[in-house]
Formats: structure tokens, C-alpha cells, sequence
């Protein structure tokens, strides 16, 4: 499993892949990327103080 973070502006977009998937995108950290969302469903949660 690979955690991706993206910097979109202010904002942070936090994605879960496999990693076989980020190995085929070739990410990495510096890569620039372009995120589409489509999601039947988003969990929210509050961060851990």
C-alpha cells in the first residue's frame, strides 16, 4: 500500500494506491501529478491532538 500526498494550492489531497500502481505512474517524491476525484463514498475524520 502507498500513501500519496499532494499539494494542491492551501490544500493537501491524500490518496491510498497500491503500490504496484504508484511504481506504474512512476511516482515519487517532487513528481508533478494530476488527481481526478470519483468517489462513491468519503470518510471524514478528525485529526489525533
Amino acid at each position: 500500500m502507498a500513501q500519496v500526498d499532494l499539494q494542491c494550492g492551501p490544500f493537501r489531497l491524500v490518496s491510498l494506491m497500491t503500490r504496484e500502481a504508484a511504481d506504474d505512474l512512476g511516482l515519487e517524491p517532487g513528481v508533478l501529478a494530476i488527481a481526478s476525484v470519483k468517489a462513491t463514498s468519503v470518510v471524514v475524520e478528525l485529526p489525533t491532538r
